[in-house]
C-alpha cells in the first residue's frame, strides 16, 4: 500500500485503487498514526486531537469505531489485519513499511541531495532535490482538519519543504539556471512575503538575468514590508545582497562548479525544461456517484468524435456541482494526459471575468516561459501557447466560463490535448464540443453526500431526516454541502436541522455556512442577467406554482407569446429555468424551489426600494 501525506491524505492499494477513508475524523486518526509510524500513539492523545475542547462521553467507543474502520481498510490492502494496526496498552501503533509513506522518500531524497552537494556534485543534488519536491501535491495533509499535534506535524513538514526548495533554487543558481528561477521565485515571494531567503535569491536571479533595476526593487519592497509589518530592517544577508547588486559586485557572477571544466561561460548553460504543470485543485473526497455524467466527460476527452482537440463543456444551474465533476474527472484522467494539467478560474459568474491574455500568461509561465520572453499581445500568447501544446498531451480545465468568445483563445489548436469547461450559461457556441447539461442528483445521492460530509453512517431514523433535508435543499449539492458543514460543526441532530428548514420564513438564511452560501451564488448569476430578464424572473416567482407554460404566463401577464418565449429561453440558457416536459404543442417549464425563493426576495427588495422612492402603491414590477 502507498500512504500519501505530502498533500491531501490518500491511501492506495498495490494496484493503485483508492482506499482513502472518507469520514474526516477517521482521516485524522490515520494521519496521526502515519506520522508516528512504528511509534505508540496514546489513546488520550487521539481523543485530545479529535475533540480538543470537550470530548463526548462516547469518545472512547467512537475512537474504537474509527480504529475498526481503519483495520478494514488496511486489511483490504495487506490482508494482515492483526499486524499492521496493533492495539497496545493505552494506545495504538501503526506498523507499515516506512518506504510506503511518501514523506519517507522525501526525507531520503533531500538527505541524498545534501550529501551530493557536500561532495561537489551540484547537478546530482539538483536532480535529487527536484525529485523530492515533486512528491508534494499541495500543502501537507491539506484535507485533514487536525488539532494541535497534527497542526505541529503539518507545520514541520511544510518547513522541510521550504528548506528543500531554498536549497534546490540555490543549487540552480550555482548551475547558471537563473532565468528559469525568476518566474518560480516571483511566485514564492508572493506566497511567502516575509521569507527573506526567497527575496535574496530573486534579487540574485534578476541581477544575473540583466534585470538589475527589478532586483533593487525587490529589496525596496521587502524593506517596506518588514518595516511596516514588523518594525524591523532586513537581515544583514539581505542588506549585503542589496549592496552587491548596487555595486554590480563580481561576486554575484555565475561560477563554474568545482571540478567542472567548461568551454562556454556558465551563464550560457542550457536551461533544463520546466517540469510538467500540475495545476488541478484537490479532488473532492465526498464525490457522489454521477455515473452517466462522469462517463460522458471521460469518454468525451479520451474518445474524441472528430480530428479536432477534444472539448467537453459542462453547464448547469448555480451550485449543481459542475466544478466538482470537472475536477474529479480531470484527476481520473491524469494518467491519460502525462504532459501536464492546466487549470484556470475564468470568473464568468462575476462582473469581472478573467482576461484570456492574463490566463495565457499564467499558462505560459507554468510551461517555463519567463516574463522577459512573454509576448505582449493576446495573439502572440495564443500562438506561443498553441505551439507549446501542439506536441504534448495536456489536459486543460477552464472553470466558470462566461462566453465561448472568452474560451476560444485558451483552446489547443489540434489534438492530442483536451479541454473540459464549466459554465453557468450555455456554451453552445463551441462547435464540435461535447455538451453536457448537468442536472440535479438523485435523492439517494443527496443523502449519500450529506452522510459523507458528516463523516459517519446514518441510522434509519437519521436517513429519513436526511431525505427531508435533501428535499428542502431542492437536491442542490451546494445547499447540501452548506447544511452538511453546519451539522459537522455544530453536532446538531439531523431532525433539528430539518425542523429549522421547515419552519424557516426565509429558507435561504439556513443554507449558508462559511463560504458556502446559496443566496450569494445565485446573486452572482442574477447580476449577469439583463434588466429585462431579471424583472421577468421576479414576475415568475409570483406565479401560483413552480410549473408553467409560455401561453399560461403570457395570459397572466397580458403579454404577447413571442416576447414571453424569448425571455423563457434566455432564462433556460442561464439555468434559472428548466424544461420539465416538451410535446408537440408546448413546452412545460419549472422554476427550482430555491431559485423561486431567491427571486421572491428580489421582489421584496424591489418593493421596498420603490416604496422608499415613491411612497405606497409603487408595486409595478412590470
Amino acid at each position: 500500500m502507498d500512504f500519501l501525506v505530502l498533500g491531501p491524505l490518500a491511501v492506495h492499494d498495490r494496484q493503485g485503487a483508492e482506499l482513502t477513508p472518507t469520514p474526516p475524523k477517521v482521516r485524522e486518526v490515520l494521519a496521526l498514526l502515519l506520522l508516528r509510524n512504528r511509534t505508540l500513539v496514546l489513546t488520550s492523545e487521539l481523543i485530545d486531537e479529535l475533540w480538543p475542547d470537550s470530548p463526548p462521553v462516547s469518545a472512547l467507543s467512537t475512537l474504537q469505531t474509527y480504529i475498526y474502520k481503519l483495520r478494514n481498510i488496511l486489511s483490504d490492502g495487506y490482508g494482515e489485519r492483526s499486524t499492521v494496526l496493533r492495539t497496545r496498552p493505552h494506545g495504538y501503533m501503526l506498523a507499515v513499511p516506512p518506504e510506503s509513506i511518501d514523506s519517507y522518500h522525501f526525507d531520503r531524497l533531500t538527505t541524498a541531495g545534501n550529501a551530493a552537494l557536500a561532495d561537489g556534485d551540484p547537478g546530482t543534488a539538483a536532480d535529487l532535490l527536484t525529485e523530492a519536491l515533486s512528491l508534494w501535491r499541495g500543502p501537507a495533509l491539506a484535507d485533514v482538519t487536525g488539532g494541535s499535534l497534527l497542526s505541529a506535524y503539518g507545520t514541520a513538514l511544510e518547513e522541510s519543504r521550504l528548506r528543500a526548495l531554498e536549497l534546490r533554487i540555490d543549487v540552480d543558481l550555482r548551475l547558471g539556471r537563473h532565468r528559469r528561477a525568476v518566474s518560480e521565485l516571483k511566485t514564492l515571494v508572493n506566497d511567502h512575503p516575509l521569507h527573506e531567503v526567497f527575496h535574496i535569491q530573486l534579487m540574485l536571479a534578476l541581477h544575473r538575468s540583466g534585470r538589475r533595476p527589478e532586483a533593487l526593487d525587490v529589496y525596496q519592497r521587502l524593506r517596506t514590508l518588514l518595516v511596516d509589518e514588523l518594525g524591523v530592517e532586513p537581515s544583514s544577508r539581505a542588506q549585503s545582497m542589496h549592496q552587491a547588486v548596487l555595486s554590480s559586485a563580481s561576486s554575484l557572477e555565475v561560477r563554474a562548479p568545482e571540478g567542472v571544466i567548461t568551454i562556454n561561460p556558465p551563464e550560457r548553460f542550457e536551461e533544463e525544461p520546466a517540469p510538467p504543470p500540475a495545476q488541478l485543485p484537490p479532488d473532492v473526497l465526498d464525490f457522489t456517484t454521477r455515473a452517466d455524467s462522469l462517463e460522458a466527460v471521460l469518454n468525451g476527452l479520451v474518445t474524441p468524435r472528430n480530428e479536432t482537440a477534444p472539448v467537453v463543456s459542462i453547464s448547469g444551474m448555480t451550485g449543481v456541482g459542475k466544478t466538482v465533476l470537472a475536477v474529479h474527472a480531470a484527476h481520473l484522467l491524469r494518467p491519460a494526459f502525462p504532459d501536464g494539467q492546466l487549470y484556470a478560474n475564468l470568473r464568468g459568474s462575476t462582473l469581472d471575468p478573467a482576461d484570456p491574455a492574463d490566463i495565457l500568461a499564467d499558462f505560459l509561465n507554468a510551461t517555463g516561459l519567463t516574463d522577459d520572453r512573454m509576448p505582449a499581445s493576446l495573439e502572440g500568447r495564443v500562438a506561443a501557447f498553441r505551439t507549446w501544446v501542439a506536441t504534448r498531451k495536456v489536459l486543460i480545465v477552464l472553470d466558470d466560463a462566461a462566453t465561448a468568445a472568452q474560451i476560444q483563445p485558451l483552446l489547443p489548436g489540434c489534438p492530442p490535448s483536451g479541454t473540459v469547461i464549466t459554465g453557468r450559461p450555455g456554451l453552445n457556441g463551441l462547435v464540435g464540443a461535447v455538451h453536457l447539461r448537468l442536472d440535479l442528483p438523485t435523492a439517494a445521492d443527496c443523502v449519500d453526500l450529506l452522510q459523507n460530509i458528516i463523516g459517519r453512517t446514518l441510522s434509519d431514523g437519521e436517513r429519513q431526516a436526511a431525505e427531508v433535508i435533501a428535499q428542502l435543499c431542492g437536491r442542490l449539492p451546494l445547499a447540501i454541502r452548506a447544511v452538511g458543514a453546519r451539522l459537522s460543526a455544530t453536532g446538531w441532530p439531523l431532525k433539528k436541522l430539518a425542523e429549522r428548514l421547515i419552519s424557516a420564513s426565509r429558507r435561504l438564511d439556513e443554507l449558508t455556512f462559511a463560504d458556502l452560501d446559496v443566496r450569494d451564488r445565485l446573486q452572482e448569476s442574477y447580476q449577469r442577467l439583463g434588466e429585462e430578464e431579471r424583472r421577468f424572473l421576479r414576475l415568475l416567482s409570483l406565479l401560483p406554482g413552480p410549473v408553467f407554460t409560455a401561453n399560461g404566463v403570457a395570459k397572466l401577464l397580458e403579454s404577447d407569446s413571442d416576447s414571453v418565449d424569448k425571455l423563457l429561453l434566455q432564462l433556460v440558457e442561464n439555468h434559472f429555468l428548466r424544461v420539465l416536459m416538451q410535446n408537440a404543442d408546448e413546452i412545460v417549464y419549472t422554476l427550482h424551489e430555491l431559485v423561486r425563493f431567491f427571486a421572491y426576495e428580489q421582489v421584496e427588495q424591489e418593493l421596498g426600494y420603490r416604496g422608499q422612492r415613491r411612497g405606497k402603491g409603487a408595486i409595478d414590477l412590470v
